[in-house]
């Protein structure tokens, strides 16, 4: 897959900035925290972003290196996976990279969360943010090269049945 993207999204919000680089058939959402974030501020986001993806797969990167307060309770991750299910998201790789080291407590929290509501989840936190975007690209990567190989295999059969 090409690593090369264009931005098809940039759009500033109270607390975070949003772009959403389009890989062809895939998307990586970067979510920047500017301040606090909380549920409100990150359930318009992610309407947002449920408008222009259409793949059922949700890609993301939370960068807070910045150190801003991050609210997430259970309840919370609970309306955002509802949201985000409800837009058909099934299948959710993302890293957040901030410095506050029992933030992997969260997404320890959130990956059970997500599996337990039916969805395919892979979340890491790390300090360094090239280790998260390494880590979400090469999922997405991974994605449409298994995509390429099952409709190549599609398209195999169907020359044998001609």
């Amino acid at each position: 897959m090409k690593s090369k993207f264009r931005i098809i999204l940039e759009k500033s919000f109270d607390n975070c900035d949003l772009q959403v680089r389009d890989y062809g058939k895939e998307q990586l959402n970067l979510i920047k925290a500017t301040g606090p974030i909380d549920r409100r501020q990150r359930g318009i986001v992610f309407r947002e972003i449920l408008k222009i993806n259409d793949t059922g797969n949700f890609f993301y990167i939370l960068d807070n290196r910045g150190g801003f307060e991050i609210e997430l309770s259970p309840a919370d991750m609970t309306y955002l996976n509802a949201l985000l299910y409800d837009g058909g998201i099934r299948y959710v790789r993302g890293g957040v990279v901030t410095l506050d080291v029992a933030y992997s407590l969260l997404v320890s929290l959130a990956k059970a969360k997500a599996r337990a509501e039916n969805f395919e989840v892979e979340l890491v936190s790390t300090t360094i943010f090239v280790e998260a975007e390494e880590f979400v690209k090469s999922k997405l990567i991974e994605l449409v090269n298994a995509s390429k190989e099952k409709s190549l295999t599609g398209n195999l059969l169907n020359i044998r049945k001609w």
